[in-house]
């Protein structure tokens, strides 16, 4: 059994008595008394345990999971439980590549590895996991920015880190991960360079052989990564026939579906992989066998020069994004994104990030074809109305008339008000003479039919608007041109 003793000053101890009935205490502070009885039931059944040798209890074994070091450690210098042991973090990031060395891509191994670096510059190697505490891990990402890396850099860093790590929280080698909090993943991209079609038809042309001419094609008009994609082709893998290009990806291989996927031979491409076929040499498979990366940077800067054509950043990325954002404009989201190797949200966040120039220009053909059709109907005064619902133009005079709500005669609209002549009889509502006056009749379905308008003045235009499914009383509306006789002359007239 345990007891709990409390000081003149308010502090507690826990007494307890082990196998040999040699009395230990574990000194609690000035800590509540209802914290110091919790605290005694957890040691009776620890000493309980080692007096018999059988685990604690499952509550038992959860409070000591929960408890700060400071605390285990006073259990551990009694005998109650064993030291904990802390790994340190040189340690937890080596048994990270031991473990995964194999299932790793070479390029993430040098990635994973640079970051590594990076941390144990900060760290000391032998700092154990449990002394390393959330500000800790702030206070390192922090020290990258003043390195002087970029945001992006930085968050990938920072990634790489929390997924180390995370396996080894996984294998329950460390309590936690104090660097789980911390910001990282890829950031938006900024770079909105669009390589038009026109701009890497001058590159094709200015490489030096086929071989060249399908690189940039290949990157350009069918969104391969260069050199993971472009340079694992095969002709096996070229479908003349259908018009497909089957592309093994390595990137995405992890993921089950993703191996690999097709791609359009557009017509461009499908010339430039002729061109190729019919000058490689006898046998050989691979349609495409330049150097790598920085083999290939150099005469690609030359080749652009020669071009014509301002120089983009990431060069082969950019090709592959100028690609999706052509596509985008034609096909859709969906199947762009099968096509090009990505999520559509991977498309939005780097790649169909701007509106590509082409875009603006054709929506500005639109708008000058709206532009010419209006200027039609101005020349044939056919009253325009906005996209939106506008009303239309009125002039100075009828808008005034409008807002003053006065009814006008219509003698006021006729060619000539003042002159009497213009009138056939002197009745009150009296028929205009022929202007741009229009008659607008409505009836029933079957009411209106020029062929039976006996009597009635002559029909010039019916425009009738139905729905053929409707069962309900339907309007039409149909334009009658008004063509009266001229007035007669008066007898006086004649006379004179």
């Amino acid at each position: 059994m345990a007891s709990i003793t409390t000081r003149s000053n308010g502090s507690r101890f826990i007494t307890f008595r082990d196998a040999d009935h040699v009395a230990h205490h574990i000194t609690l502070g000035k800590a509540p008394k209802r914290y110091a009885e919790a605290v005694k039931v957890r040691v009776e059944d620890l000493a309980s345990a080692a007096m018999h040798s059988h685990s604690p209890s499952a509550d038992t074994a959860r409070w000591l999971a929960s408890l700060d070091d400071r605390m285990h450690a006073k259990l551990a210098d009694v005998g109650l439980v064993q030291p904990r042991r802390s790994a340190s973090i040189g340690d937890v990031l080596e048994q990270y590549f031991t473990r995964k060395g194999d299932e790793l891509k070479a390029e993430s191994v040098r990635k994973l590895r640079q970051t590594m670096v990076k941390l144990l510059a900060y760290f000391d190697p032998a700092t154990p996991m449990n002394r390393i505490t959330a500000d800790d891990a702030a206070a390192w990402r922090r020290s990258l920015k003043d390195l002087g890396l970029s945001e992006a850099a930085i968050r990938t860093h920072s990634g790489n880190v929390k997924t180390m790590l995370a396996d080894a929280l996984r294998r329950k080698v460390i309590e936690e991960n104090p660097f789980a909090a911390i910001k990282s993943g890829p950031t938006p991209s900024r770079y909105t360079r669009y390589v038009t079609p026109d701009e890497i038809d001058r590159v094709i042309e200015a490489c030096p052989d086929s071989e060249w001419r399908l690189l940039f094609g290949l990157a350009r008009y069918a969104g391969l990564r260069v050199p993971s994609e472009s340079h694992r082709l095969t002709w096996s893998d070229v479908d003349f026939d259908r018009g497909r290009l089957t592309v093994y990806s390595p990137k995405t291989e992890r993921w089950a579906g993703h191996e690999q996927r097709l791609v359009p031979i557009t017509p461009k491409l499908m010339a430039l992989l002729r061109d190729r076929f019919e000058t490689m040499a006898e046998g050989e498979e691979r349609l495409v066998r330049l150097g790598g990366h920085g083999a290939l940077l150099r005469p690609v800067r030359r080749i652009v020069a020669r071009a014509g054509v301002e120089l983009w950043q990431r060069l082969w990325q950019t090709l592959r994004s100028s690609c999706e954002k052509e596509w985008a404009m034609t096909f859709p989201q969906y199947a762009v994104s099968k096509w090009i190797g990505h999520s559509i949200t991977v498309s939005g966040r780097h790649y169909a990030n701007a509106v590509p120039d082409e875009l603006f220009d054709r929506a500005a053909q639109v708008e000058a074809g709206a532009q010419r059709q209006a200027q039609r109907n101005a020349q044939l005064k056919v009253p325009e109305r906005g996209g939106n619902g506008k009303k239309d133009e009125m002039t100075e005079e009828s808008s005034e008339s409008r807002k003053s709500g006065k009814q006008r005669d219509l003698r006021d609209i006729s060619e000539d008000p003042e002159d009497p002549e213009k009138w056939s009889r002197g009745e009150s509502n009296p028929r205009p003479v022929q202007s741009n006056c229009r008659l607008y009749v409505c009836s029933r379905l079957f009411d209106l039919d020029p062929r039976t308008a006996s009597g009635s003045l002559p029909l010039d235009h019916s425009a009738i608007v139905s729905h053929p499914l409707s069962s309900r009383w339907t309007l039409r509306a149909s334009l009658l041109c008004v063509d009266p006789p001229r007035p007669q002359a008066r007898e006086t007239d004649r006379a004179a």
